[in-house]
């Protein structure tokens, strides 16, 4: 064994060096970084607009839809390239980095949980051009993702939702929310489903963007769900799946 262990870890076949790919990927979102997130990050953290200029340039060359699979017009990357590019693009502005890459993350109960339909539907707007967001933090449920108190109860062919979001990152863009309830409070953790709920659903309001400290980029605010109808066909794989869909 080498001093470094560098010599066993390469002959066990386990590399830490970035494919070719990689490295395109690695440049791709290191170029857009310099050219297009650093030199306006300090006008959008004073100002705390939304940089959708930003972000529109950042849509044509796929970086909000890199999680999304390629036979839905995503790039369909891993989650190793997407960390590799997020870094990239933080490195230019944190914020507005995190107003691109949340999209990815809110594409993945999707993509790991949905059906085709949802698939082509969801994903679809994203290639789009529209944007999404992941709304599982509340008022006393933060890191204790098993303490929300949102809830979603069956209805017929809908299923109504109640509750509040709080912290959501691109809440007041969103043209639709991955939403975490409980379909059954009783049971932590296995009482909760996901669903996609879009926007301009009857019931759902978003409040104003929180004036943060930091990454003021980052569209920040909170969902408010009262009385949302949602169709019964827009949950997530099944009852009980929502906590293991959050972990993905």
């Amino acid at each position: 064994m080498s001093e470094n262990g560098y010599d066993d870890v390469v002959s066990a076949g386990v590399s830490f060096t970035l494919t070719e790919e990689q490295k395109m990927i690695q440049k791709l979102a290191r170029d857009f970084s310099r050219k297009e997130i650093a030199p306006k990050a300090e006008h959008y953290d004073k100002s705390h607009e939304f940089p959708w200029d930003v972000l529109k340039k950042a849509q044509e060359i796929g970086l909000t839809t890199m999680a999304v699979p390629e036979e839905y017009g995503g790039m369909g990357l891993s989650l190793l390239e997407e960390i590799i590019a997020a870094e990239e693009m933080a490195w230019g502005c944190s914020g507005i980095s995190l107003a691109i890459v949340i999209n990815n993350l809110s594409a993945l109960p999707v993509v790991l949980g949905g059906n085709e339909e949802q698939k082509k539907k969801y994903l679809g707007r994203l290639v789009d051009g529209k944007l999404a967001a992941y709304a599982v933090t509340e008022p006393d449920a933060g890191s204790d993702v098993a303490a929300l108190k949102t809830t979603a109860v069956r209805d017929g062919d809908y299923y109504i939702l109640n509750g509040t979001k709080t912290f959501i990152t691109g809440a007041t863009v969103a043209d639709w929310y991955d939403i975490f309830a409980y379909t059954d409070p009783s049971v932590p953790y296995r009482g909760m489903s996901a669903f996609v709920v879009d926007r301009d659903s009857e019931g759902l309001t978003v409040g104003k963007p929180f004036d943060k400290l930091g990454q003021r980029a980052s569209d920040t605010a909170e969902v408010i769900l009262e009385n949302v109808r949602v169709p019964a066909e827009n949950l997530i794989a099944k009852e009980g799946m929502g906590f293991l869909l959050y972990n993905g």
